[in-house]
């Protein structure tokens, strides 16, 4: 039999293709359906398009101008620890080539005040015998009275293995299924921080993230740009870590309507040594609690 349906047209041809497809496999979805889709796929790209000015103003002006003009008065970067963002890029000097990013993901809090982005960034250098670097990125994006900000920024990068050229144009909308819940204070994220740490003797750092992470978790740890999304890639980007690997939280940040939040600190390899490596963690809330959705590890400079 054949099915035709009629789509609500909307700026992402990978995700209208899914719809098309799933319309071809359950029959088509009701006008209702079809346009509460087409919302959240737009509110979403709220976050992708604030990534598009900021990277263009990168492009134009120069890294430094651009994150200056963009990051928050209280944000925070990693470089390659958590600092104040503003006092970095205010002291150090510009980047020597042009710094350039495009989100593969982006997720909007259901207040529509918080959100983040993820992807792969290029740094091309203006000398042609200069080096070219290529890294993945986390910003967390927050709307206040003034507008929307950069509220975190961190990152990794690497030499260039090809991550830039087959980066996606099409970033995934929304692709944590976060619920709304009650508001609370972001104390609550920097908990389960330490409730991840693994413990000497017990329970394994692994074992404690697996049973946090939510069923579409992505970790990318320094240098894999590419990241771990599927059960198994997860598993073992956890086992490469240590056993009792111990969190360090150093701030949060939750949305008003309790569904999305971050976390950021240090790490250690385990309690009592010293950090080698600053994270950020992006969690999505679910019927049965906070599940952690996203996380970037970066190494710190050893000696």
């Amino acid at each position: 039999m054949l099915v035709y349906c009629r789509f609500v047209k909307i700026p992402f041809t990978r995700w209208l293709g899914l719809v098309f497809a799933a319309g071809l496999l359950a029959g088509c979805p009701s006008q209702p359906e079809q346009q509460a889709q087409a919302s959240v796929a737009a509110s979403h790209a709220t976050i992708v398009a604030l990534e598009a000015r900021f990277a263009a103003a990168s492009r134009e002006h120069g890294a430094k101008a651009a994150f200056l003009e963009f990051l928050d008065e209280e944000s925070i970067v990693l470089q390659p620890g958590p600092t104040w963002g503003r006092a970095a890029w205010t002291v150090n000097e510009d980047l020597a080539g042009t710094l350039d990013w495009l989100p593969d993901r982006a997720q909007l809090s259901a207040d529509g005040n918080l959100g983040f982005a993820s992807g792969p960034w290029i740094l091309e250098p203006r000398d042609p015998e200069g080096r070219r670097v290529e890294g993945r990125y986390v910003t967390v994006w927050k709307k206040s009275a003034a507008g929307w900000q950069v509220w975190f920024d961190g990152g990794f990068g690497r030499k260039p293995a090809g991550a830039w050229e087959a980066r996606s144009k099409e970033p995934a909308m929304g692709p944590f299924a976060c619920e709304r819940g009650p508001a609370v204070p972001p104390g609550e994220l920097q908990l389960l921080d330490l409730a991840v740490s693994g413990i000497q003797g017990g329970e394994t750092h692994q074992q404690r993230m697996l049973a946090r992470l939510d069923a579409d978790a992505w970790l990318f740890h320094g240098p894999t740009v590419e990241g771990a999304g599927a059960a198994a890639a997860r598993e073992a980007a956890l086992a490469a870590l240590p056993v009792a690997l111990q969190y360090w939280p150093m701030g949060a940040g939750i949305a008003s309507s309790g569904d999305l939040g971050y976390s950021y600190g240090l790490s250690a390899p385990e309690p009592g040594a010293s950090a080698d490596a600053s994270y950020v963690h992006i969690w999505c809330r679910h019927g049965d609690g906070w599940r952690l959705a996203l996380q970037l590890r970066t190494s710190l400079p050893s000696g």
